[in-house]
């Protein structure tokens, strides 16, 4: 195929190869013959897009000296076109952004659709979308990390806060290209392993605490000696316990008594002042009384009471005038693992335990081959098992307990590179198939944002996820899961661009009700948003068009909506008000907002960007700053000041589209409030897009979103893609967007139906060669 050359050229050239083809190749032959996948895209170029060019870019891409250095007639080929991705990847944001071409030559979006179409298959491997994107080796970002734990080890915290921040890459934080992995990551990995497994499997182990007896309170008339401390009267001695964990002990107290003949010293032994039994000493030499004792309190106190002193200093024997006690030692010893209440996660960790029955060896090897199958996504091989073993056997040979080498094993694993890391492995010999396990793995971190659970692991061991009809039934399973919220949020957040709430800030002196739990109930609009369309399966454009929203009573007063409210959250219908659907939200309005004013172009870049996927180019580097005193707020519109900006044609080939989406939305104030004034002047809420279509409110704006379902199908389509893979798209990818797109049409398109194509999708179950 040829590009941008004279049509009777090449019309020529085909005729002549026709005939020469028909000399040579019988029809059998040339029918049997793998037809090259450029010759549909030369015959769509010949049919269709040679005129869409001619008419829209030739004209300044062409000639001596070109628009932008550009001449496209230097393209003769679809593979040339191939040749040069970065060139026509530009190509593609500038007719889908709609900044080229020039509003004079402005072609309908259907033909810059078919366009930017044609350029994406010949952009493509081969000029087809059999060829999977690569995906890099993934370290697990911050929240998948700390789902992952608490999914993995049944335990509950923020494990990953004090973690370094992920880098973002295509407005995700599961990129992989961009999940660096730093010396303060390992560091902090290996803090966080310990910490984990000890809250997992506490290290309880029955240990002697002897009491130094001095340390304790002695009463009244009692004093140390060689052999202890002696009691001359009655009285009680307390010794203290701290940080006791719950359970059963045993106490030990070695006890001897003088002028027993005239009978036995009477003893109390207490705990926590309450009886735990009487004893009689009736011998001088030390006696040891061992005795059960539950403890289910934190601080414990052991008491020693002598009850009956007796003193006969004329009795005619000496050794039976003064009968006395003497504490010789006192050790309290446990608790006894075997009587403590396992946590869960111990519960469901421990799957094996030693007994007489089975040795420690084989119990152990049982855990620790669980723990890392779960922990890797994948069964683990006899090397891996051998090396956990290895440091199992070390910590024992160490006099550990069995529960402290299982904690030590653990660590290893959730520090090992298979835990923290997805890794999938290249073909050397062309694109496969993924197998079950990681397609599990791709599906669980998608919608769970952590490991597959006990269902899909055991779908992956009998090699059923390689079925579609199965895939899609755990689709919906995995869908109405609770953890599939974890999915709503952090999708929401990031596809929004309102995780940056967090560190927005709005004027105090303009704005004085936004705090931090008006930021946190604007969020949470959101995300319920979103998950109320997933769960009933609503058609999209609802995001746009929806009349209603989820409020509390912060929100209503915020947003000046009467009625009973209370702090939970409820859905209202919005039909009769200027809300509604994502563009009325709160959230969406401030983030795109200065601390003390609106903002048209970021909200209009929000527009192109997040919901058309359109994004203007990036600005020139010596772009101005618009002046936002106070005097010049009072003084000019917003409009006005954004002049300069145009000035350039440059500039104003961008601004167009971006402004005239951001002013629709000028009645909403910096932290999304309706107003019908801006200052001193009346809210300008007009926008002029490319062709002089002029647009007005936010409900012109909706109308004209919804006039195109099929950029926001294919912008929402391509950002969940790309939350799924963690890469950037390729044109291959674009090309499996676009048949997934048509297919989705034709049956209604959900977010649902949206997610069913992508795990379907030879981008989500193939992995390229090398």
């Amino acid at each position: 195929m040829r590009i941008f050359r004279a049509r009777a050229s090449h019309a020529l050239l085909l005729l002549s190869t026709a005939i020469l083809a028909v000399a040579v190749i019988s029809p059998q032959r040339a029918n049997s013959e793998p037809q090259d996948p450029y010759t549909s895209l030369n015959k769509q170029f010949d049919e269709e897009i040679y005129d869409l060019f001619d008419t829209h870019c030739f004209m300044c891409h062409s000639g001596p000296e070109p628009k932008a250095g550009l001449d496209l007639t230097k393209y003769e080929t679809a593979q040339q076109v191939a040749k040069e991705p970065d060139t026509f990847q530009k190509i593609i944001m500038n007719i889908r952004s709609q900044v080229m071409p020039p509003t004079a030559q402005t072609p309908t979006l259907a033909e810059r659709e078919k366009m930017v179409a044609w350029i994406n298959r010949a952009l493509s491997r081969n000029g087809t979308a059999e060829t999977p994107g690569r995906v890099t080796i993934r370290r697990l970002n911050k929240t998948e990390y700390n789902n992952t734990i608490q999914d993995l080890l049944y335990v509950h915290g923020d494990f990953s806060k004090d973690f370094p921040s992920d880098d973002v890459g295509y407005g995700f934080d599961n990129i992989g290209d961009v999940l660096t992995l730093t010396p303060l990551h390992i560091e902090m990995y290996l803090r966080a392993a310990r910490e984990i497994t000890e809250q997992a499997i506490p290290n309880v182990v029955s240990v002697d605490q002897p009491v130094n007896l001095e340390t304790g309170t002695i009463p009244e008339g009692a004093r140390l000696i060689d052999l202890g401390l002696i009691f001359s009267t009655n009285g009680l001695y307390e010794a203290s316990f701290s940080n006791i964990t719950a359970g059963d002990y045993q106490l030990e107290v070695e006890l001897s008594a003088t002028a027993t003949a005239v009978g036995p010293a009477k003893v109390n032994l207490t705990v926590n002042g309450a009886l735990l039994q009487d004893v009689s000493v009736n011998s001088d030499r030390a006696l040891l009384f061992r005795l059960p004792v539950q403890l289910t309190t934190k601080n414990v106190k052991i008491g020693v009471a002598f009850l009956n002193d007796y003193y006969q200093p004329n009795d005619p024997n000496p050794e039976n005038r003064d009968r006395n006690l003497i504490l010789r030692s006192l050790t309290l010893k446990g608790p006894s693992r075997a009587t403590l209440p396992p946590t869960e996660s111990e519960r469901r960790l421990l799957i094996s335990k030693p007994t007489p029955t089975k040795p420690h060896q084989t119990a152990a090897r049982e855990v620790l081959d669980s723990f890392a199958t779960r922990a890797y996504r994948r069964p683990i091989t006899s090397d891996e098992s051998n090396r956990l073993m290895e440091i199992y056997q070390l910590v024992r040979k160490n006099g550990d307990s069995f529960e402290k080498a299982i904690q030590i094993g653990f660590q290893a694993i959730l520090v090992n590179p298979n835990f923290l890391f997805r890794v999938e492995l290249d073909s050397s010999t062309g694109p496969r198939n993924l197998n079950s396990y990681e397609i599990a793995a791709r599906l669980s971190y998608f919608l769970w944002n952590s490991i597959p659970d006990q269902e899909l692991t055991d779908l992956a061991r009998a090699n059923k996820l390689l079925d579609s009809t199965t895939l899609e039934a755990q689709i919906q399973r995995m869908l109405a899961d609770k953890k599939a919220e974890r999915f709503s949020e952090n999708f929401t957040l990031q596809w929004l661009q309102i995780g940056r709430m967090e560190e927005h800030t709005a004027d105090p002196e303009l704005f004085t009700g936004f705090n931090q739990q008006l930021k946190d109930d604007l969020l949470k609009e959101a995300t319920l948003y979103f998950q109320d369309m997933l769960t009933n399966n609503r058609p999209i454009m609802e995001f746009i068009d929806g009349k209603y929203t989820f409020i509390n009573n912060r929100l209503a007063r915020h947003y000046g909506i009467p009625g009973e409210f209370s702090e939970d959250f409820r859905r209202i219908d919005l039909s009769s008000r200027s809300r509604g659907g994502l563009l009325g939200m709160g959230a969406i309005l401030t983030v795109t907002s200065n601390p003390n004013r609106t903002s048209p172009v970021k909200r209009g870049k929000f527009v192109m960007e997040q919901l058309l996927g359109t994004p203007p180019p990036p600005p020139p580097p010596d772009v101005g700053v618009l002046d936002d005193t106070k005097e010049a707020i009072t003084t000019l519109r917003i409009r006005e000041r954004l002049e300069q900006h145009r000035k350039d044609p440059a500039c104003a080939s961008c601004h167009r589209p971006l402004d005239a989406y951001g002013f629709t939305l000028e009645n909403f104030n910096a932290i999304g409030q309706f107003r019908t004034e801006d200052g001193p002047f009346p809210v300008d809420n007009i926008g002029e897009l490319p062709g002089k279509q002029k647009i007005t409110g936010i409900a012109d704006l909706k109308t004209n979103i919804v006039s195109r379902k099929a950029d926001f199908t294919r912008t929402l389509t391509e950002k969940l893609t790309m939350y799924a893979l963690g890469r950037g798209l390729t044109p291959t990818d674009n090309v499996h967007i676009e048949e997934m797109t048509k297919r989705l049409e034709k049956r209604g398109v959900t977010l649902q139906g949206i997610i069913t194509e992508i795990v379907l999708s030879d981008s989500f179950r193939k992995r390229p060669a090398k």
